[in-house]
């Protein structure tokens, strides 16, 4: 049994340090600190691509809405041919053939520039750049929650990895506890139910070595695809992490810096002076337009005197025009008070975001200082643990403690250092998520 669970160590650690990956390519270890991973995914992340692509069209939307303050100018050619015209008296006794010239064609070039609707062309450009704005706003919030996201994976790996260290670290411990119980029992000091209970400890330290090693391929495979690496790089994590303990502000700066900084007030706002604009192009429906034009056509036959003539005629004209929708009069209000009501469930959005800042703000900051306070009390609880082990395995070998106890022992430390090790990351990952809510991360 002892030489099954020193091959099933071996085994483990070969698979972690030389296995191949699915593809049979040989992984490649690259430390990575987090910074390199949140400037990898803002060039690589598949999301962020998207939300960028956004922007873009959303800046191609305001050229096209600018493109309505030009004139509006044609120019159009016509070739056809007419037909010989007929000529009836008033009772349609009598007809009489007119020959015409059969071959027509025409140019028309005409202008037309409005002038005045209410300013709707300007507030829909200004719409458009809200729209743009918005877009560029929703990309920034994206980034920052992609690095929250990487930092998650990143940290989460960290902890995986401080666990597979443990683990081994124990389960080196339990096998070398185990040779000394196998010698005891030879001696008739400790019974066979002694070897069994500590070699069921081992085979479950071993068990769960498994899936610490699963659990740290999967969140590497979901970093390597968010940052976009190659499915065959193991990334390490930066342990000097752990040694720059953040400096923490008062929580008065970060709730003001929420007020400007929180992404969901800062949308909220945008779409409130959207809202603002869009009442006004309602309001504008009952305005008239006034608009510019000019032409000028050039056109053959001359039709107008009989018999026609096969030369060309050309005229031109130029002038305002003045126009209004008289179904505006009973349209116009629904829309408004359609307008006036989305506005005013724009203001009620951007004050819930105001709450849910400050809400989320306060949670943030209570939960990165009560990640302090876990570090202390697990870094008391670990020195207490490794104590009472130390204690408890000289009982148990001078015989004055049951197995029971050193077992109990022996998870109580276990289970310490992994508290400790996970309330270390836990402060780093409590700051980025306060950095998130404010916009800072």
């Amino acid at each position: 049994m002892m030489k099954k669970t020193k091959s099933l160590k071996i085994l483990l650690i070969a698979i972690m340090l030389t296995s191949v990956d699915v593809n049979g390519q040989t992984p490649e270890e690259r430390l990575l600190t987090i910074d390199e991973l949140f400037n990898l995914a803002i060039e690589n992340n598949q999301a962020l691509k998207l939300s960028s692509a956004s922007v873009d069209v959303a800046q191609q939307r305001v050229s096209v809405t600018k493109s309505q303050q030009l004139p509006n100018i044609s120019a159009s050619i016509s070739a056809f041919y007419l037909g010989d015209a007929t000529i009836y008296d008033k009772d349609f006794s009598n007809k009489t053939t007119a020959a015409m010239p059969h071959f027509g064609n025409s140019f028309i070039f005409q202008a037309n520039q409005l002038v005045f609707k209410g300013n709707v062309v300007t507030n829909s450009i200004e719409v458009a750049s809200l729209q743009q704005q918005l877009a560029t706003l929703n990309f920034e919030k994206n980034k920052q929650d992609i690095k929250l996201l990487i930092s998650s994976y990143y940290l989460e790996l960290f902890k995986q990895r401080n666990q597979q260290r443990i683990y081994l670290k124990n389960i080196q411990l339990s096998e070398i506890r185990l040779k000394n119980i196998e010698k005891m029992h030879e001696q008739g000091m400790v019974t066979l139910n002694d070897v069994i209970r500590t070699k069921l400890l081992l085979s479950n330290l071993n068990l769960m070595l498994v899936q610490i090693n699963d659990n740290i391929e999967i969140l590497n495979k979901q970093l390597t695809t968010a940052v976009g690496l190659s499915a065959n790089v193991f990334i390490l994590p930066d342990t000097t992490i752990l040694s720059n303990k953040p400096e923490i502000q008062s929580f008065e700066t970060y709730q003001t810096n929420a007020l400007t900084g929180y992404y969901d007030t800062k949308t909220a706002e945008k779409n409130l002076e959207i809202a603002q604009k869009s009442l006004s192009i309602s309001e504008a429906e009952r305005m008239p337009s006034f608009s510019l034009f000019a032409a000028n056509s050039l056109q053959r036959p001359i039709t107008s005197r009989t018999p026609a003539l096969d030369m060309y005629s050309n005229g031109w004209q130029a002038g305002g025009a003045l126009s209004f929708n008289i179904a505006s009069l009973y349209s116009a209000p629904r829309n408004i008070r359609l307008s006036k009501l989305q506005l005013l469930q724009s203001r009620e959005t951007v004050v819930l975001q105001q709450q849910n800042a400050q809400l989320a703000v306060h949670s943030a900051y209570l939960k990165h200082i009560e990640a302090f306070k876990q570090l202390e009390t697990t870094t008391l609880n670990m020195q207490l643990a490794r104590e009472n082990y130390q204690m408890m395995e000289k009982k148990y070998l001078n015989q004055l403690a049951l197995l029971i106890d050193m077992l109990d022992a022996t998870n109580a430390k276990l289970e310490s250092e992994l508290q400790y090790s996970n309330a270390e990351i836990n402060i780093i990952f409590t700051y980025h998520r306060l950095l998130n809510i404010v916009g800072e991360l």
